[in-house]
């Protein structure tokens, strides 16, 4: 089903929160309030989210490729799957999100915070994460082929050895923590 901005945001202010399979594409819904939207499927291709809040959303498989998530939040949105290649994450609120098998290949989440994120099996290849706080995320099984760490937080953040670091990188100088125990995972 295809929408537009204000026909969305006019159903949701209406008590409506089941836009499964909408397609918005490059819609602008810049610091909208949209907690606990369901999103599943939905089509938000290069879509304008600055400072937007969804806060508890379910975004599963959504496609928010190359949209601008600046400053947006996504605090403990269930977001497994979601396709967010080459979106701009800087200074987004990931917290405590889970992202379980995400998409985010060049993705960039400079400052961002992804604490205590559910991170497991996440492509992240060639991701900036330039002061982005990672402390206590569950990176299990993630690939941070090419990723930039430079001044990332990554105290206490769990790691296995299926996790795929840059070349170079020491996860125990950074703070972080092996978990074999797959029932951490």
């Amino acid at each position: 089903m295809k929408m537009d901005a204000k026909e969305f945001l006019r159903r949701y202010l209406a008590g409506e929160r089941n836009f499964k399979r909408v397609k918005l594409g490059a819609v602008d819904l810049s610091g909208a309030y949209l907690a606990d939207v369901d999103l599943e499927e939905a089509d938000l291709e290069s879509a304008n989210l600055h400072k937007a809040n969804l806060e508890g959303a379910f975004l599963y498989r959504a496609n928010l490729s190359y949209a601008n998530l600046r400053e947006a939040n996504f605090s403990r949105a269930e977001m497994w799957e979601v396709d967010l290649g080459q979106a701009n994450l800087k200074e987004a609120n990931l917290s405590m999100a889970n992202l379980k098998g995400a998409y985010l290949w060049k993705a960039n989440l400079s400052i961002a915070n992804l604490n205590e994120a559910f991170l497991k099996e996440v492509n992240f290849v060639q991701c900036d994460f330039w002061r982005a706080n990672l402390k206590n995320a569950n990176l299990h099984g993630a690939n941070l082929k090419g990723a930039s760490l430079r001044a990332a937080t990554l105290d206490r953040a769990k790691y296995n050895d299926k996790t795929i670091f840059p070349e170079g990188f020491d996860p125990d100088s950074a703070g972080m923590k092996l978990v074999s125990d797959v029932r951490m995972a």
